[in-house]
């Protein structure tokens, strides 16, 4: 346990304060990134948007490599009392084809999954050395209740009542979720805003309390 905290305090994700244009940058960004490879940096300078998909993301790992060949794009912990499940995050072009005209899923999310696939039943398959602490070889992971993945991919206007029947297929057999950056970024709009009207309360109490 204090091997995973020391490593992973590293990626303890901070709320920045104020918040400011962040969710209006991330929407630029998906108007007009070209590469996977922007968006991981955005993410990687900006994880507080990963973490506020979830109710208690505490951690986001970009590139977390383990199993000698595997990296995943990001590794994000939820901790809850239910335990500590962890995220494997796999991102895909944001302008990639999300259905084929066969009605099947495209060769990208087909891949993406099949590699979120791999990772989770690497992890699930090496948990104690997933869990051991690093001074003892491990990955350091610590408690590990389950193993998630996430597939993001694609934009909502490419969005399809097939594909969102694909979608929940794998998500029943696989417990890996497919999503948009429009999905992201729609959440991400609602914790900006709650945030700033939070910072925005605190700052008029301070003024309240100083006058």
């Amino acid at each position: 346990m204090g091997d995973r905290d020391e490593w992973l305090g590293n990626y303890i994700v901070a709320r920045p304060s104020p918040i400011g244009d962040l969710a209006k940058r991330f929407e630029d960004l998906i108007s007009n990134a070209q590469r996977e490879e922007e968006l991981q940096e955005f993410f990687t300078r900006h994880p507080f948007i990963l973490s506020q998909q979830l109710p208690h993301g505490t951690h986001v790992v970009p590139k977390f490599r383990f199993g000698g060949k595997y990296v995943s794009d990001f590794l994000i912990s939820e901790i809850t009392s239910g335990g500590t499940f962890w995220i494997l995050v796999e991102l895909e072009p944001v302008n990639a084809e999300l259905v084929t005209k066969g009605g099947q899923l495209s060769q990208r999310v087909r891949e993406g999954v099949q590699q979120v696939r791999d990772w989770r039943s690497w992890l699930e398959r090496n948990r104690d050395l997933a869990s051991r602490p690093v001074s003892q070889h491990g990955l350091g992971l610590g408690e590990i209740e389950g193993v998630w993945g996430w597939v993001i991919v694609g934009r909502r206007s490419q969005v399809t009542p097939r594909f969102n029947e694909l979608r929940r297929q794998v998500s029943t057999e696989s417990n890996i979720d497919i999503m948009t950056y429009d999905r992201l970024l729609e959440w991400f709009k609602k914790r900006a805003g709650h945030w700033s009207a939070w910072d925005q309360q605190f700052e008029a109490m301070q003024l309240k309390k100083d006058t």
